[in-house]
């Protein structure tokens, strides 16, 4: 199975990184602690080419903390939660240090940053958390930064948010479903009873303790537990799996990190 795909605000987009990368200093790349290898689109790399790129990674609140420390491990990086105001000062020092160490400024202006990552990481909120103002655009689901913004942090930094970014073609089954699982990528390209179905065989392997209140733990003891009944009674799978992923998203299965290979 492989999803093809590249919407046209995609490649605009591709274009738009491209066009903007003579007006920054570094940048940002923003993944996902649940999985931080399948977070992080190749492409953006190529994209960005030499200037010095930061990675960072957010919902670190929802993933395995024993995988992030792990992944911490293999280099410069930060893990965070962005919706945790003391999260805010690592960040400032992280960027600022990455900044000082990598290059020389030669000018008075601000340093400037964008901001890259798949549709839904936190691009955004990261923005607004430094920004300490609702300055970008957030939502629970991908797509809805749709151009870059422009947003002053202080006197000493500026960045630019950019809509997310996937692969033109994403060939891995299991990367698909990661994708999927996190939100990712939007809720109709995959079927959320596929998606449901793969995370709880992922959970029985990895996370068997998760699954404790659904029997079986199947969808249908999914169904059961969270009183996803359609009409005449039947077990309503469908919404079953809208449930699950929704908890899952939520972190009300638990702190649960889905790549498990540290490259």
């Amino acid at each position: 199975m492989s999803i093809h795909w590249f919407p046209g605000h995609m490649a605009k987009t591709r274009k738009m990184i491209s066009e903007s990368l003579k007006l920054v200093d570094g940048v940002i790349n923003l993944a996902d602690a649940r999985l931080p290898a399948s977070s992080q689109n190749p492409l953006l790399y190529e994209l960005t080419g030499h200037k010095p790129t930061m990675l960072v990674l957010a919902k670190a609140d929802l993933a395995d903390p024993e995988k992030t420390r792990q992944w911490l491990g293999r280099g410069d990086a930060l893990a965070v939660c962005l919706r945790d105001n003391r999260s805010k000062q690592q960040l400032l020092n992280f960027v600022q240090g990455s900044l000082d160490g990598k290059l020389r400024k030669r000018f008075k202006r601000p340093w400037r940053v964008m901001v890259v990552g798949i549709p839904n990481v936190g691009k955004s909120t990261l923005i607004n958390l430094l920004a300490a103002r609702r300055s970008a655009k957030v939502g629970d689901r991908p797509g809805i930064t749709r151009t870059g913004q422009w947003i002053k942090i202080s006197g000493e930094l500026e960045m630019l948010d950019t809509p997310g970014i996937l692969w033109p073609k994403i060939g891995d089954k299991s990367v698909s479903y990661k994708l999927a699982a996190a939100g990712c990528i939007r809720d109709e390209v995959l079927p959320l009873a596929d998606v449901a179905k793969w995370l709880l065989q992922f959970l029985a392997e990895e996370y068997p303790h998760t699954l404790a209140r659904f029997e079986r733990g199947t969808l249908e003891g999914v169904a059961e537990a969270l009183g996803a009944i359609g009409k005449g009674g039947s077990l309503d799978l469908d919404k079953a799996a809208e449930l699950l992923l929704r908890d899952f998203r939520a972190g009300r299965l638990g702190r649960i990190t889905l790549d498990l290979e540290v490259d």
